[in-house]
Parts: C-alpha cells; sequence; structure tokens
C-alpha cells in the first residue's frame, strides 16, 4: 500500500453553522494503475442535466477500471472517530458519483465524520462467473484500506462503516452480510438507502441483478446475493431509509431486510419516509431529508 500515492489533494472551504470549517480532500488509487501494456480502456463520465447535487453536478461513471477512494477528512473529527465509505448507486450499470457520493462526503464530513467516497469497478458477471464481483471486491479493500490508515487519520478502526444508496446500497448490504472480521473486512456498521436488496420475486430490481449476476444466475446464485436470506445473528447494526412512493425499488426491499435481521436478533432501524420517491440522495425535500438527522442521532447511539 505505501505505493500508492494520492493523485490529488485539494483543500476546500465550507460554511456550517455560520463558521468557516475548512475539508481535506485526498484520492487514492484503491488498487495500482493498469500495466502500460494492458489494452487501452477509457472511462465515461455522463453529465445529467437534472437532479443536481450541492455544486451543480449529476454525473453518472461508467467502464471504471482503476478504482478510487476520495476521502473527505474533517477540520475537526468527531463521532468518536467514525469512518463512512459511500458507494454510489447506478443499477451496477454507472457511478451516480455527485448525488451519491461526493456530496454525502462533503455533507458527513463537516458533521466530524470522515468519509471515504468508492468509485467501484462494475460487475462482469461473465468475467467473474461464480466467484465474487469485482464491486464486491472493490469494496472490501476499501474496508481494509481505510483500517490500514486508521491512526494517520485519526479515526477508530472499529468504528469504519458503510453506506449505499441503489444498487450500491446492495453493494453495501452484501458487504455486511458478508465481511470477514478477521480480514477486516466487516463493517462495523451498515446504512441502506432505498437499497437494492432482493434478487427474486416482485420486489426485485431486474436491471441491477442482471448487471450483478448475469441473465441467467443460477437459483443458488439468486440466494447469495439476496440480502434478506443473508440475515444471521452476529451481524453488525443496519441502519435503512425508503420512501413509500418509491417506485424504482420497492420499499419491500427494505421492510423485508430490516424484519429479516430483527428476526435473528441484529439491531436493525427502518425509516419509511412518505416522499421523495427513488434516489433523493441527501433528500428531495424535507421528508426525505430527515434520514440525515435521523442516521447521526443513530450513529452516536452505537455502542
Amino acid at each position: 500500500m505505501n505505493s500508492l500515492r494520492h493523485i490529488l489533494i485539494l483543500t476546500l472551504v465550507s460554511l456550517s453553522a455560520g463558521a468557516a470549517r475548512a475539508q481535506t480532500v485526498e484520492e487514492f488509487p484503491l488498487r495500482p494503475p493498469l500495466p502500460a501494456n494492458s489494452a487501452p480502456t477509457t472511462e465515461e463520465v455522463i453529465y445529467r442535466h437534472n437532479g443536481y447535487d450541492d455544486r451543480g453536478f449529476n454525473r453518472a461513471i461508467q467502464k471504471v477500471t482503476v478504482p478510487t477512494l476520495t476521502i473527505y477528512r474533517p477540520a475537526k473529527a468527531g463521532r468518536r472517530g467514525a469512518a463512512l465509505i459511500v458507494c454510489p448507486g447506478g443499477g451496477y450499470s454507472g457511478l451516480a458519483i455527485d448525488k451519491e457520493g461526493h456530496a454525502m462526503g462533503r455533507y458527513f464530513a463537516e458533521r466530524g465524520i470522515t468519509v471515504v467516497v468508492l468509485k467501484y469497478r462494475l460487475p462482469d458477471a461473465a468475467a467473474t462467473q461464480d466467484g465474487l464481483p469485482y464491486s464486491q471486491q472493490d469494496a472490501f479493500a476499501a474496508l481494509q484500506f481505510v483500517r490500514a490508515r486508521a491512526k494517520e487519520w485519526g479515526i477508530d478502526a472499529q468504528r469504519v462503516g458503510i453506506l449505499g444508496c441503489s444498487a450500491g446500497g446492495h453493494l453495501a448490504g452484501s458487504i455486511g452480510v458478508m465481511g470477514d472480521a478477521a480480514a477486516g473486512t466487516r463493517p462495523d456498521f451498515v446504512a441502506l438507502l432505498y437499497p437494492v436488496v432482493c434478487m427474486e420475486g416482485p420486489n426485485a430490481h431486474a436491471g441491477s441483478r442482471k448487471n450483478l449476476l448475469g441473465a441467467t444466475p443460477t437459483p443458488a446464485r439468486l440466494a447469495e446475493y439476496s440480502l434478506e436470506r443473508r440475515a444471521r445473528a452476529g451481524l453488525p447494526p443496519f441502519f435503512l431509509v425508503h420512501a413509500k412512493d418509491d417506485t424504482g425499488v420497492p420499499p419491500a426491499n427494505s421492510e423485508l431486510l430490516a424484519a429479516a435481521l430483527k428476526e435473528k436478533g441484529v439491531p436493525a432501524e427502518l425509516l419509511i419516509v412518505a416522499t421523495g420517491s427513488h434516489g433523493f440522495g441527501l433528500g428531495r425535500d424535507a421528508e426525505s431529508g430527515r434520514w440525515k438527522d435521523a442516521f447521526l442521532a443513530w450513529l452516536d447511539r452505537l455502542p
């Protein structure tokens, strides 16, 4: 890891409660760049002209080859040294890197959390077959990367959580149920916003399933990535948020997972907001935006 040098350092100034607070932003490649003799690839960035974040962006990134971590470090660490890895959504076909990534980084860093935005490789079922998808490989590696730098960054290696939106919520949730504490890949808490959970039945998101598992996944593969079927005792605590009017990914996804976790004795808090539909990020209206305070209060209550 020492060979991985940061490729970008910025200092941003944000205003919070009327006072200027500096955030430091650093970007690291999660994996070494491709060898010079590799086949040339070009990452695609699509500028979408609606649903902008706080900076006026709503970019979607496709064809990620080199995954990266963008670190938002607060001016003053709080929340007992908590760190949060953020997984943007995008149906496992792209990453909504601004609304569900960098905007989250800025917001929660202002509130004392070290935030790590993960730009992960997208799944390729033909390449990985029955193995771990690229997206999950990168999320596990991100947890290990952050914990290895806990002392340097002033965070608690036992308070490293993961948050994901939509298909990124499925990614974060899969890490929550598949992580291994001994390997440093088990998150200490999991937060899921309007997540894809089900891989089968009327509540499944067909596009995410196909992009993750291919066109004809086996029953065993479907069961492996149906998060509500992976609930068991000993998992980290979960915080879930879904809008009642979400027609893209039905709220039953969150409801089924929360119920399955509670049945196994896993702490799980479910917030159903009345409005916001799908993809509301930090909040499309006051109702969908109230999850932020609820999440922070929940985080502060964790042991």
